[in-house]
């Protein structure tokens, strides 16, 4: 599926990882709210991070992903990823911005330029977004993307039974 991954925004740069950024993947991902939301992309050492990051350029080269790409302010810092992850009904969106950068709009900016693309890249209409009951602010930018709710539920969420909401996004 090897398309070039490369998005320009007002302020980010959307395109795909290289070796040089795992000590920014690694630092970014040791957050409180990574830790309780998302634990299994917390990657404690820089050899952790090493590994997940070698593991996804190899998935550009694939079909199957997950497709993840790193969020770059437009000098170069790492400040976070989109992604989009195969799960039973399709494909899943997932973004993450590093706690520093929170709250300036960027995780919206990014999906907003991430969604047409990744979707037109993979020929698929739709695309799900699910997040854990309590993570108010990925539901705001959820909403401000253009998703809209389609259950509220008891499910399976990075191990556990809990409340998730499951969103749809469709071009």
């Amino acid at each position: 599926m090897k398309n070039r991954m490369e998005i320009r925004t007002d302020r980010l740069l959307i395109t795909e990882f290289d070796e040089s950024m795992v000590e920014s993947v690694h630092l970014n991902s040791l957050d409180e709210e990574t830790r309780r939301f998302v634990p299994d992309e917390v990657f404690e050492t820089r050899e952790d991070a090493r590994e997940v990051v070698e593991f996804l350029i190899s998935a550009y080269e694939g079909t199957s992903g997950p497709f993840v790409y790193p969020v770059l302010l437009h000098e170069g810092e790492n400040i976070g990823y989109v992604q989009a992850v195969p799960i039973k009904d399709g494909y899943e969106v997932g973004y993450h911005m590093a706690q520093a950068f929170r709250g300036n709009g960027y995780t919206t900016e990014a999906l907003k330029a991430f969604l047409p693309a990744i979707m037109d890249q993979l020929k698929i209409e739709h695309i799900y977004g699910i997040c854990h009951g309590e993570n108010i602010p990925s539901q705001r930018v959820l909403e401000k993307t253009g998703f809209t709710l389609e259950c509220r539920e008891m499910a399976s969420y990075q191990g556990k039974t809990q409340e998730i909401l499951k969103y749809k996004y469709s071009l």
